[in-house]
């Protein structure tokens, strides 16, 4: 199986700050690494939210199945590392990438399904605040199956694309980048 490093944008602004520093993260660790990287928006895809049934419990595995929720999880089950960026909505990720995060319910039944030590980068975005809630409900859900958060870093901008001319701001998810590959 090819080895890759997934970015997630849980953007739902296409092309937006977020969209970019994934972007960019991934394009630094291909470039130091040489490993493949592949990109993807949650909200590009039809992912329902959860609908409380409990029947992943009884099944083992999430029962709403007309939707492309298992397309972008295999996605993530399949990945050697994952780069997870989400813009700061009142204080946490927005209602795309929620509705992800709480479809995998199903692994808190049987968490060992779930790849335990992948390694995960966290890129939140905002224009000045939330950070702390958003990064809890971000690392209480990749800490409970078992991801291994090795780097996370916060992005100030607020405007469409105006993280381009913050070379501060992309230095720090160079960083963040770095940090990912020495532990690739």
């Amino acid at each position: 199986m090819e080895k890759y490093v997934l970015g997630i944008s849980g953007s739902p602004r296409k092309d937006g700050n977020t969209d970019i520093v994934v972007k960019y993260a991934l394009d630094e660790i291909k470039n130091q690494k040489g490993i493949n990287t592949k990109f993807i928006r949650v909200a590009d895809f039809n992912i329902k939210p959860c609908a409380g049934c409990r029947g992943c419990m009884k099944e083992m595995k999430c029962v709403i199945e007309d939707d492309e929720f298992h397309q972008v999880f295999d996605e993530v089950m399949n990945a050697t590392g994952l780069i997870l960026g989400a813009p700061v909505y009142w204080n946490s990720p927005p209602g795309v990438m929620k509705n992800f995060i709480d479809r995998t319910h199903t692994f808190y039944a049987c968490p060992d399904k779930f790849p335990s030590g992948k390694k995960v980068g966290i890129i939140s975005v905002s224009a000045g605040g939330g950070f702390t809630t958003h990064e809890n409900i971000m690392q209480s859900w990749i800490g409970y199956y078992g991801g291994e958060i090795i780097a996370k870093v916060r992005v100030y901008s607020r405007e469409k694309g105006e993280v381009k001319n913050k070379p501060a701001q992309l230095e720090n998810v160079k960083v963040l980048a770095d940090d990912f590959c020495k532990q690739l």
